[in-house]
């Protein structure tokens, strides 16, 4: 299957959450260059493949998935850090309010 400008702007969308993806796009598939890898590809190829002045090279629509993946692992793996942050500070209160309570208690003194 071919890739399409509008399969590769929703790729990058996906990759950056927004409009401004050519360059880095552009620096993602330099790790994927069939040459060796690279800091970046000519983000002026991407531009025009955006466009469809140029056809997505094979190379480069054969790593925008694998690139996506990595990309979504990355998100995965920093919202289950973020998840279990979340739960330290909710355990963490809530011992908090288990130590206030038993203070207060204490200052009340005994219950007649």
């Amino acid at each position: 299957m071919t890739m399409t400008p509008e399969m590769l702007a929703r790729a990058g969308e996906a990759l950056t959450g927004g409009d401004n993806w050519a360059k880095p796009v552009a620096r993602a598939l330099g790790a994927y260059h069939p040459s060796g890898p690279r800091e970046t590809i000519d983000p002026r190829s991407v531009s025009r493949w955006r466009t469809g002045e140029m056809d997505i090279l094979d190379w480069a629509a054969e790593a925008l998935p694998l690139i996506l993946r990595e990309h979504a692992a990355a998100l995965e793996a920093e919202a289950e850090r973020l998840r279990d942050a979340a739960d330290r500070k909710t355990e963490a209160a809530d011992d908090m309010k288990d130590v206030a309570d038993d203070i207060e208690a204490e200052l009340r003194g005994p219950r007649p």
